[in-house]
């Protein structure tokens, strides 16, 4: 009878012991799988974030104010396609490397008398605004960008990231002024190379 009674009491004990183990691996396996989905969660929302601003991911390194950075052109649209400009739209695409620091999106390079050369030629640069600003029509406003498109980048006198276009409504005194300064520049620079300063003779050398 007492022997009967044990054999009854270690039946339970193992019943409740095998009920929790089993409990306990369902509540793992839940947990597990809610911390796999959560994960999945994480790595989805920002892609879809990423697709709705695709100027986040440029945000990520290059901290700027979207109005004092991109000015005008974050509030237009490219007549052509009919989509809002982003960074990609004047930069264009990225590699994985960019991250690393190789120079492979579009710069433009406004200053032609610093001596550097730059990366992309005017031609390169300048077809970047003409998918957006028609040469037509930019020939019918001023006569000048007949004269300088094929010469000079639209860089030299527009801003970039302008708050306002860097032309667009100036008096006609500061447009002549923006014209003197480059020109005035681009002629120190011939008289320089036309009339040389005399070399110094250092008398106290034997």
């Amino acid at each position: 009878m007492m022997r009967g009674n044990l054999l009854l009491k270690a039946v339970k004990l193992i019943a409740v012991l095998g009920a929790g183990l089993l409990t306990t691996t369902v509540s793992s396996a839940n947990a597990n799988t809610q911390g796999a989905n959560a994960g999945n969660e994480l790595t989805y929302q920002p892609q879809l974030e990423n697709q709705r601003d695709p100027n986040k991911y440029c945000a990520q390194c290059h901290k700027f104010n979207d109005e004092q950075f991109h000015g005008i052109h974050l509030t237009k649209k490219n007549p052509a396609t009919d989509k809002p400009i982003n960074c990609v739209s004047c930069h264009g695409n990225v590699s994985e490397d960019h991250r690393r620091g190789v120079k492979d999106v579009m710069r433009f390079h406004g200053d032609i008398f610093d001596g550097k050369t730059p990366m992309y030629s005017v031609q390169e640069q300048n077809q970047v605004c003409f998918s957006c600003h028609q040469p037509e029509k930019l020939r019918e406003s001023l006569w000048a960008h007949d004269v300088h498109a094929m010469k000079l980048p639209c860089a030299s006198c527009h801003t970039l990231h302008p708050k306002a276009d860097a032309m667009q409504g100036i008096a006609h005194k500061d447009q002549v002024k923006l014209c003197v300064d480059c020109h005035g520049k681009q002629q120190e620079l011939l008289e320089s190379k036309t009339n040389p300063q005399p070399v110094i003779q250092d008398k106290d050398k034997k």
